[in-house]
This record gives C-alpha cells, structure tokens and sequence, in this order.
C-alpha cells in the first residue's frame, strides 16, 4: 500500500462531495497522486452525479495544495486556525471544482 484516497458525499441535498489523500513520502512526485485524484474527480461527476467536489489540506502542506490546483480546483478559502492538531493550531485551505469546470477541462 501507498497510500489512500477518498470520495464521500457531503450533501446529498446541494450534491457535493469532498476527495482526500495520503501517499506515503516515498512515492511523493511521481504522479500516483494526481492519477489517483483525477479518476476520484471522473466518479465524483460520471458516477456520483456530483455538482462540485472540494478538498482541503493543511495551509503548510504545499504539494497537495499545487495537486489540487493542477486538478483544476480553485482555493476558496484560508481558514485561520481552524484545527488543533499535535498540540498547535493549523490553517487550513479550502478548495473546490464545478462539474461544468471538470467537464471543460477534460
């Protein structure tokens, strides 16, 4: 195993899903990720008739905030110390893509 990825349904009411990721460091940079994620996006739209799907990540995570935007999502929002984590407060960034986006971009 290499990692994990995620596609779940947020609101089934405004059909909107959220993706999540973890690779391992080792296999960092070598396009798992971003192959992995499209296909996430491709089911989220095709399958799961979702009308967007967002993602987050920690403001200091930068390789998975330039995979986000690679994918063709838009940051939406800095969220100032939203979350506590290992005794800190984080930031968290906040992104998002449109069916219709997807759609244009593919």
């Amino acid at each position: 195993v290499i990692g994990d990825v995620s596609l779940w349904r947020t609101s089934r009411e405004h059909r909107t899903g959220e993706i999540g990721f973890v690779l391992h460091p080792d296999h960092h940079g070598q396009g798992y990720g971003r192959e992995a994620m499209t296909e996430l996006l491709r089911m989220g739209f095709d399958q799961a008739g979702f009308h967007r799907i967002e993602g987050r990540c920690d403001a200091r995570n930068t390789p998975s905030a330039h995979l986000m935007e690679r994918l063709g999502m838009r940051r939406e929002a800095h969220l100032r110390e939203n979350e506590y984590l290992k005794a800190e407060w984080t930031d968290e960034l906040l992104y998002a893509i449109l069916e219709q986006e997807w759609r244009a971009s593919a």
